[in-house]
């Protein structure tokens, strides 16, 4: 469905194109005051519908979006928080998880451990 570019969602859409990694809603808002937080929910929803957008659930109980350029996963440090991404193979994975009566349309892998800091 193509949808209208209005100027609120092209400057929630930039936030997230220029940040390096994820970004809560309230991360958003603090780049984007011109547009009220209910607006920011509200395209965050439809650039996730869309693809444009993945929402994460890092472990932190609150919401992240990040621009989905390319596919990829994450590590997660649990003494700094830091965030690592990393590709995989995912064909391959998916072929070893398989699930009886289960067809996998998307991967999504979130390591928790401790990095080098």
């Amino acid at each position: 469905m193509k949808r209208r570019r209005s100027q609120k969602r092209e400057l929630v859409l930039k936030a997230l194109k220029a940040a390096r990694g994820s970004l809560s809603a309230a991360d958003i808002h603090k780049k984007v005051t011109k547009v009220d937080l209910t607006t920011i929910y509200r395209n965050l929803d439809m650039f996730v519908k869309d693809g444009m957008v993945k929402k994460l659930n890092l472990g932190d109980g609150e919401a992240q979006y990040e621009y989905n350029d390319h596919d990829h996963h994450h590590a997660i440090c649990l003494d700094c928080d830091k965030v690592i991404h990393f590709t995989a193979p995912d064909q391959k994975i998916m072929e070893l998880l398989k699930v009886k009566g289960f067809q996998p349309e998307s991967l999504e892998i979130t390591l928790r451990g401790v990095c080098k800091h």
